[in-house]
């Protein structure tokens, strides 16, 4: 039975062949293991979706696990629980239910294969090779059958697995997806545009069908590596290792960062050598990139806008202060981001050093110094 520490995590009824004697057949144990992983790398999936800006998925996604609480009679029902505190500890309230989205994706995938319809495009396909693995155990004339007697019943057989594996083979999948980068150019004649891919910087072309979408496009447009990161709504050709190959159609078009953001980062592209009486080196390009990408992790993390400086020797400064203390985080020439935090009410501080990979890392210990000195 679920406790108050957890809850079911929808329902399960193993039906025909051996599930028809009394047991469960040990071999079978495997499936929980590869349904496990198959509704964390769903919702991982869609938690990237939801949050484009972010470069990685939260480590802390491996937290997710299942337990088998119990097995009831009648064919074979295993119980499946979440400890609450796994769901609680990862995400912020929009997030909660992640891992319900996705169990309810899975099956409704389920059921658009089984009726011919192949797979969803909303249907993440970087977890297509675990879908096609998971229901390896299941035999001739055995299937489980999902949340009978709900709206989001499915029933996943052999046929339909087999029918996975095939689509799984495909190298290409039309998919619903955002696109996060810079539009580098628009083409209205042809209804062609360029955008450069905020996390690996390949350029990929992408086609609109409508006209209304040009002005957005071209308010965006910049062929320099300062041109604003949008966030493209798109129906897109997608790869099985998940990187965007072309975008179809342009669903909507907007901005990633805030504009009073972007703006501040523009003015500071426009400072040149002798900007500080004489002193003061202009920013590099590359600086600004990192800086930009840095408040992307930040925003998703729910910061609040930072003042935002020029350092004297080529680097950008953000800063955070109240009366309780004071943080920055000083992107350098070099490509480090150095933090450093400290209290104006006792001795506590934070000082550390991250290099340009660890974005994430550095956004992680900003957000814990502002939270223990800058609120």
């Amino acid at each position: 039975m679920g406790t108050d520490e957890e809850r079911t995590f929808g329902s399960w009824h193993l039906r025909g062949g051996r599930y028809e004697q009394h047991g469960l057949p040990v071999e079978v144990l495997s499936e929980f293991a590869r349904y496990e992983r198959l509704v964390a790398d769903v919702a991982r999936a869609l938690y990237m979706q939801r949050h484009p800006q972010r470069q990685r998925a939260p480590r802390q996604f491996s937290q997710f696990n299942l337990r088998l609480a119990e097995v009831r009679s009648g064919s074979v029902v295993p119980v499946l629980v979440m400890p609450q505190d796994s769901e609680a500890a990862l995400f912020q309230t929009d997030d909660a239910d992640v891992f319900d989205e996705a169990r309810i994706l899975i099956q409704s995938t389920l059921r658009s294969v089984g009726q011919g319809s192949g797979i969803p495009p909303k249907f993440p396909v970087q977890a297509l090779r675990e879908f096609a693995r998971f229901g390896r155990s299941l035999q001739e004339k055995e299937f489980i059958s999902f949340d009978e007697g709900t709206p989001n019943a499915a029933v996943y057989s052999r046929d339909v697995r087999q029918s996975i594996q095939e689509l799984a083979r495909f190298e290409r999948f039309e998919v619903e997806t955002l696109v996060v980068g810079q539009v580098i150019s628009v083409a209205a004649d042809e209804g062609t545009f360029k955008v450069r891919l905020a996390r690996n910087f390949r350029v990929i072309t992408g086609r609109f069908s409508s006209d209304d979408i040009v002005p957005d496009l071209r308010q965006y447009l910049d062929v320099s590596a300062l041109a604003p990161t949008v966030a493209i709504s798109s129906v897109a050709i997608q790869s099985t290792a998940g990187e965007i190959i072309e975008i179809q159609d342009i669903l909507g078009i907007e901005p990633v960062l805030p504009a009073d953001w972007s703006e501040r980062l523009a003015d500071l592209q426009k400072l040149e050598n002798g900007w500080l009486e004489g002193f003061g080196e202009s920013v590099d390009r590359r600086v600004l990139r990192q800086a930009e990408s840095l408040l992307l992790e930040l925003l998703d993390a729910g910061a609040t806008r930072p003042y935002i400086y020029p350092t004297e020797k080529g680097g950008v400064q953000l800063e955070w202060s109240s009366s309780a203390g004071e943080v920055t985080a000083e992107v350098t020439p070099e490509g480090k981001v150095e933090v450093y935090a400290f209290s104006n009410t006792d001795d506590g501080e934070l000082d550390a050093t991250f290099a340009a990979q660890e974005l994430q890392e550095a956004a992680e210990s900003l957000i814990g110094g502002i939270q223990q000195y800058a609120r």
